[in-house]
């Protein structure tokens, strides 16, 4: 299969990690205006920064080609970018107050039953994306502690319209949900979220709040807490890499009197 020109509205940015291949790594997925769930790479770092920049709920048109014979677990949606071929079109669902209802008319068609029906949709026809509601949250938490006196920064060389290299903190992989999802047969899942906002939120109140016991506070409450009181709260699920087993890839949280 060939290059062509998809548009796509972008609904998950992970934060980024370094990649031996392409430098740096930026999970970004979204839905195209057929409906279909897809996933773009490689879009580096600092596209995300510069002049073609573009934000979550941006419609997008990007020349791509399915990649997935050439992944190690053949993901049925992923896509190969042509790197100069990216351009934001359409920025109505970016704009404040956010319009949930419309976000939700493209988003909730997306909806599975359970992560159990996504892990029998891989095994399918190789799905890896999908969006599921949890029942119940149980516990968000760390499950490491991350030292404030190391910070690990990773040169991202970026090669996408030629922009300068950039230094990016990583950080590990540690937030976690604990929740159970409508499944029939459905356990407790234990399940890793790699959510931009989430991650920029920790890095950002760092700075803000005096002690790590005052950060966590306001992080739980935000992505915990509201979330139980105040949104409507659903997971978008991806598929990692390397081995088939799921990962929080994004978080979509109307609030709760939003009518859709």
């Amino acid at each position: 299969m060939g290059w062509e020109k998809k548009k796509v509205l972008v609904t998950v940015k992970a934060y980024p990690e370094q990649s031996t291949k392409y430098n740096s790594s930026v999970c970004t997925a979204g839905i195209t205006d057929e409906g279909e769930l897809i996933r773009l790479y490689p879009i580096p770092f600092e596209i995300f920064r510069g002049k073609q920049s573009f934000k979550k709920y941006d419609w997008i048109e990007v020349d791509c080609k399915n990649n997935s014979k050439h992944e190690k677990l053949k993901r049925k949606e992923s896509y190969k970018i042509r790197s100069d071929s990216l351009r934001v079109v359409d920025r109505s669902l970016t704009k404040s107050p956010v319009d949930w209802e419309s976000r939700s008319k493209f988003v909730l068609p997306q909806l599975e039953t359970s992560l159990e029906r996504l892990r029998d949709a891989y095994d399918e026809d190789k799905t890896s994306l999908g969006l599921i509601k949890p029942k119940e949250l149980f516990e968000f938490y760390m499950s490491e502690e991350l030292d404030e006196n190391e910070k690990t920064l990773a040169s991202y060389q970026m090669t996408l319209f030629g922009e300068k290299r950039t230094d990016l903190e990583v950080l590990p992989h540690v937030f976690r949900y604990q929740f159970s999802c409508h499944g029939e047969a459905c356990k407790k899942h234990n399940i890793t979220c790699e959510d931009w906002e989430l991650f920029q939120s920790y890095r950002s109140w760092r700075t803000k709040y005096s002690t790590k016991e005052i950060l966590w506070e306001k992080i739980k409450q935000k992505y915990f807490d509201e979330m139980i009181t105040k949104k409507d709260l659903y997971f978008y699920m991806g598929m990692y890499s390397l081995q088939p087993s799921w990962l929080i890839i994004g978080l979509y949280y109307p609030p709760k009197n939003n009518k859709v």
